[in-house]
């Protein structure tokens, strides 16, 4: 082989000739791997490489189950760290259980089923006088967002004496809406009959089928009220007997001695408290977080729902000492009144978080 069909050969200068011959570099490249082949195996590679690292990060996460009331705004903050993930910033994954009232979200946490509830303050008040360790460590809702809503006949909150009176339980949030309601008017608590429904939709059932005169419902389903044509007959956001612990959150005192709990409640904190930040300032996060846990597809309930819960829900999670002195007069123990308030909540735990 001469040297200008080396050159042909090859494509390039004439000292390539010190290096392969033609036949030799043919099959070299031969022999390579062709691109596709490469780029689908790496492909591959990264797939699984980002699959075994999304499954590590949830391993990672540690479980915690809160126990939470009502279905409805007032647990939007809660929704929406649960829906938009906020949680697994901190490293946990939170399941929410429903249950129908306060009460029993309370004996639920003191029965050791879950550490922490979102509650009533009113509820962990009562716990407490009866000889609990449950606490207040936070309150992501401090007014009554809980309207009364009666049948057209009722024109006044005077009309309710001798009146059936829905709530969710006894002793729950709106059974506390209920008492301001009649306190306002100068109605005492034995010239009514409360009636418990179990939850917040099933209190809408009750009064759209008769089987109370008013009842007291929060916010989406107050709308739905609304629509159905009963009348807002009391809304205490707007009175004296609005601050109220209406949502707070609970646990042992005894749990929270242990280090490690205390760190547990500390994130969970943190994570509530960018819930309630977009439950004040973003619509489309609220509505998409409501839509999904209170099952209500209509655009405009949803909307109506974050314009009334926005300016309800306070800029710091603190436990506001007035607001659960008013839940305290209305808890029905002998202890009550004498009590001294202080020993319902901690805010060193909020304190933290805010660090």
């Amino acid at each position: 082989m001469n040297t200008n069909f080396r050159i042909r050969c090859l494509g390039f200068h004439s000292d390539y000739r010190k290096s392969k011959t033609c036949t030799e570099r043919s099959r070299s490249i031969q022999r390579r791997p062709r691109g596709p082949k490469w780029a689908g195996f790496f492909a591959i590679i990264l797939t699984l490489a980002g699959f075994a690292v999304a499954q590590a990060g949830q391993r990672d996460l540690q479980k915690l189950t809160v126990g939470y009331t009502p279905i409805s705004g007032a647990a939007i903050p809660l929704f929406i760290a649960m829906e938009e993930k906020i949680f697994h910033k901190y490293g946990y994954e939170v399941a929410g259980i429903f249950m129908g009232g306060s009460p029993l979200i309370n004996s639920a946490i003191l029965a050791g089923e879950f550490p922490i509830g979102y509650t009533g303050g009113g509820a962990i008040i009562s716990s407490r006088l009866g000889g609990s360790d449950l606490i207040a460590i936070a309150s992501p809702l401090q007014v009554l967002t809980i309207d009364g809503w009666a049948k057209s006949e009722i024109k006044s909150i005077a009309d309710l004496r001798g009146k059936r009176v829905g709530v969710t339980r006894f002793g729950a949030s709106s059974y506390f809406a209920g008492l301001s309601m009649l306190e306002s008017a100068g109605v005492k608590p034995n010239e009514v009959t409360f009636i418990q429904n179990g939850g917040v939709g099933e209190s809408l059932a009750a009064l759209m089928g008769g089987r109370v005169d008013v009842c007291m419902i929060g916010y989406p389903y107050g709308l739905r009220a609304k629509t159905a044509g009963f009348q807002l007959l009391f809304r205490p956001s707007t009175t004296e007997y609005g601050l109220f612990p209406t949502a707070a959150i609970a646990a042992r005192d005894s749990w929270l001695k242990e280090a490690r709990n205390r760190k547990v409640v500390v994130d969970f904190l943190r994570a509530l408290g960018e819930g309630v930040m977009l439950a004040r300032e973003n619509a489309a996060v609220t509505k998409r977080a409501l839509k999904k846990f209170t099952r209500v597809n209509d655009d405009a309930d949803l909307q109506g729902s974050f314009e009334f819960y926005k300016d309800a829900f306070p800029r710091t999670l603190r436990v506001d000492e007035k607001a659960m002195a008013n839940a305290q007069k209305f808890v029905d123990h002998p202890k009550a009144k004498g009590a001294d308030v202080k020993q319902f909540f901690d805010n060193s735990l909020v304190e933290e978080a805010l660090k």
